[in-house]
């Protein structure tokens, strides 16, 4: 009986050994928030929007950080903040909803009978 609790163990320490392996290297999601890309407030008029993206768009572009190979990247994420926050839908939809998209498809809700609802 002892052997086999001893085993058991171990069995759950390799276990978890292995799941902390295989997770160690995934890099942390981040959150997109396109006023901190722009460096902007969250109160900033589509003017200001479009001034700081044509300041990071310059900086940014891949074109002139050919070196740089997260440039593209940091360019395409520029290019989706500067979407988002001048176009008015996407925008409320973000403001709500965290999305530009709208609330998604993974919406939790209830059904009830209509003399409930009323």
């Amino acid at each position: 009986m002892l052997v086999v609790r001893i085993v058991l163990i171990s069995i759950g320490w390799v276990l978890c050994y292995m799941s902390y392996d295989a997770i160690k290297d995934v890099d942390n999601i981040e959150e997109f928030i396109p006023h901190e890309i722009l460096g902007i407030s969250m109160e900033a008029t589509v003017p200001e929007v479009k001034k700081a993206y044509r300041k990071m768009s310059r900086e940014k572009h891949p074109d002139k950080n050919p070196d740089n190979p997260a440039a593209k990247a940091e360019f395409i994420m520029i290019t989706k903040a500067y979407t988002i926050l001048t176009d008015p839908v996407a925008r409320d939809n973000f403001l709500k909803f965290g999305n530009p998209d709208g609330r998604g498809n993974f919406h939790v809700s209830i059904a009830l009978p209509k003399f409930i609802q009323q």
